[in-house]
């Protein structure tokens, strides 16, 4: 069995998830794991499958058919254990204002934790008379890295940015 990793992005449409589960089910794999999204009309995901090895080519030149997508299989995915790994939840809200993501992000990578997850979205805020900014934003901690120092690199920039930034 071969462990592989997918990613597809395109316009979005009706039954692009569909299409490409029936298309690992055919080819005897099994989906694993996945993130799929859909954001200004455009479609991305991101799927973790095994695929025994004598179905992987059929199935890499069946995938790069699908209309409208273009596809990248990933045959070297890295599966590491990520059980000693720590995850901490980052909510960030404040006036929208370029540079947020980029600040945050750079004192999360520079104490040496890493992004696993991030959503975020800008909503209309009438009482403050702008654009209200909002981040939820999943990262891992390897098991020597103190907490702390994340903890610190992110207050050191709250202030600058003007947004509220809690650790869960």
């Amino acid at each position: 069995m071969k462990h592989i990793v997918i990613t597809l992005v395109g316009a979005d449409r009706t039954g692009i998830v569909e299409n490409v589960s029936s298309l690992i089910f055919k080819f005897n794999g099994n989906w694993l794991a996945s993130n799929l999204s859909k954001m200004a009309g455009q479609f991305a995901g991101i799927i973790e499958i095994m695929i025994p090895d004598e179905n992987l080519e059929g199935f890499e030149t069946e995938l790069t058919k699908l209309k409208g997508l273009r596809c990248i299989v990933n045959e070297e995915a890295n599966i590491k254990n990520d059980a000693e790994d720590r995850r901490v939840s980052i909510s960030i809200v404040g006036n929208d204002k370029p540079g947020i993501i980029q600040e945050v992000t750079s004192a999360i990578n520079h104490a040496g934790a890493n992004v696993v997850k991030l959503q975020s979205v800008c909503e209309s805020a009438p009482n403050w008379g702008g654009e209200l900014f909002k981040a939820d934003i999943l990262i891992s901690l390897p098991a020597e890295l103190d907490i702390d120092d994340v903890t610190d690199n992110l207050e050191a920039i709250a202030n600058d940015l003007v947004v509220e930034i809690n650790l869960k």
